[in-house]
């Protein structure tokens, strides 16, 4: 028989699809690697199950544990899934307030379907430390707050574990280890260049750390809204000590600094709302790949790549999540980190 025990077995081993049709005309192939194919519909199943099965190894999460972490994407799907098929309780912190016409309510079902509980936060009450930030890193409070929350409540309990995706080396590990090893199969190890959206890091950070292994010269190629400028963000280092300091949580690396630190990613590429909307439609429309707007952006950014790349030469690019996800915001979906 070659059926499964567990859904848990079906997260990776993902499909890769050359593309045709967007790339008429352009000498390198793009390929892309579907992972909105995993259980819960994203590339962070990997992620979630790496970080939980290595904190039931290190005796941070027991039976009887709760899951917990901020999220505003795909991470809380995924860590619902993983944790309540585990046997966990599942918490998710979700920001009150958007920027934009960001709307996750699809997200939030998703999350409560699989079994977790969802707590909505506002910034109330951190008015005074908020006053002590400057106008760019105001956009990042709700963060902020987030990790104070998560930090207070696993310190509170030893039964809770935060999971912490942003800091997690794990995060990097799952990517590393199986992301980066199945690109390299299905591409016969011919890679040039790899892109993918900046996010948490791990996905970028540890695919091209496999890459680099077999081809050290395979261009790694960082992807991130043209609002959100994450790399820019991270470079500085002594404000987030600060940050850190105002809000009263002990100093984090984020995956994020640790890549910058290697000098990765080679390039980063900053596209539009528009850009990445209308390349998850082309990517549905004409490859019939039902992707979201990250997988869009990553898309279009692998393209205008491939533009100047020789014959043969191969992008690969990662498709994210599932369209049916950003169905709240049709048709103006927003691409966010």
């Amino acid at each position: 028989m070659k059926a499964v025990n567990s859904a848990l077995s079906l997260i990776g081993n993902t499909p890769m699809v050359r593309l045709t049709k967007l790339t008429k005309g352009i000498e390198a192939n793009v390929f892309v690697k579907c992972e909105y194919f995993n259980p819960s519909g994203s590339y962070k199943d990997r992620m979630a199950l790496r970080m939980i099965e290595e904190a039931e190894k290190e005796g941070k999460l027991r039976p009887g544990g709760t899951v917990i972490d901020q999220t505003s994407g795909n991470t809380g799907p995924a860590l619902s899934f993983v944790g309540n098929v585990k046997g966990y309780k599942v918490k998710l912190l979700i920001p009150s307030e958007w920027v934009g016409p960001y709307n996750p309510t699809s997200r939030i079902m998703i999350m409560k379907l699989f079994g977790a509980e969802v707590e909505h936060f506002t910034t109330t009450g951190y008015e005074k430390v908020i006053d002590q930030m400057t106008p760019d890193e105001k956009s990042s409070a709700q963060m902020f707050v987030g990790m104070k929350k998560c930090h207070e409540l696993e310190r509170s309990d030893p039964r809770i574990w935060w999971a912490n995706q942003m800091c997690n080396p794990n995060n990097t590990a799952a990517h590393r280890d199986t992301t980066g090893k199945e690109i390299l199969e299905q591409t016969d190890g011919k890679v040039d260049a790899w892109v993918a959206s900046i996010g948490s890091g791990g996905t970028l950070f540890g695919v091209a750390e496999t890459l680099r292994k077999k081809n050290p010269s395979v261009k790694v190629v960082g992807v991130e809204p043209q609002d959100t400028p994450v790399t820019d963000w991270m470079k500085n280092t002594a404000a987030f000590d600060r940050l850190f300091r105002l809000f009263g949580v002990p100093r984090l690396k984020f995956i994020v600094e640790t890549y910058l630190e290697k000098g990765l990613p080679d390039q980063v590429i900053r596209p539009k709302d528009e850009d990445a909307r209308e390349m998850a439609n082309r990517l549905c429309r004409e490859e019939g790949l039902f992707c979201g707007m990250s997988s869009g952006a990553n898309v279009w950014a692998a393209i205008q790549l491939a533009k100047k790349m020789k014959k043969g030469e191969n992008v690969v690019a990662v498709l994210v999540d599932r369209r049916d996800r950003y169905f709240p915001e049709h048709p103006k979906e927003h691409y966010v980190v």
